[in-house]
């Protein structure tokens, strides 16, 4: 993302994790482009207040919390978001017909959560009970798993007056 918003534009990356945010700092040095970029730690259920986002993007990281966290995770990014501000999520799918894949892996989940860390979601289900308006959605394959990827907006809390 860092590559992506020009100059004079910046982006801030959170994680839980010390040791992602490391990772992330020493790729962002190594391609000269730490200065766009901030890094916070934080638990995405408890987001940093400042300036209000216009974009927010989680992949692969709605599908860690767990499910009654999920909710938690979406109103913090709305709160954070200015009214109009858009939200990318990426994540395994479980809408559809479960195929084997997907129930071989959530087994796995079940049975080894630390190594399978995520499992299945219903993505846009959960972004529109939270009020987002859905925009799009692609779906595509990752090892045989279904991905969603999701694109919405918070809505103008004007609008809805």
């Amino acid at each position: 993302m860092a590559g992506q918003v020009g100059d004079g534009g910046s982006c801030c990356g959170v994680d839980i994790s010390t040791g992602m945010l490391k990772m992330t700092r020493d790729r962002l040095l190594r391609s000269g482009l730490a200065d766009g970029a901030g890094l916070c730690c934080a638990d995405a259920v408890r987001l940093p207040s400042g300036t209000p986002l216009r974009r927010h993007i989680m992949a692969f990281t709605l599908e860690l919390f767990d499910t009654p966290e999920i909710p938690q995770v979406l109103e913090e990014t709305r709160r954070v978001l200015k009214p109009g501000g858009r939200i990318a999520v990426v994540s395994l799918s479980k809408e559809g017909k479960a195929s084997t894949a997907i129930r071989l892996y959530e087994w796995a989940h079940r049975k080894w959560p630390r190594y399978a860390d995520c499992r299945p979601i219903y993505v846009e289900r959960s972004m529109t009970a939270c009020g987002y308006a859905v925009r799009s959605r692609a779906r595509a394959r990752m090892a045989g798993l279904p991905l969603d990827t999701v694109l919405a907006i918070k809505p103008d809390s004007t609008a809805l007056r």
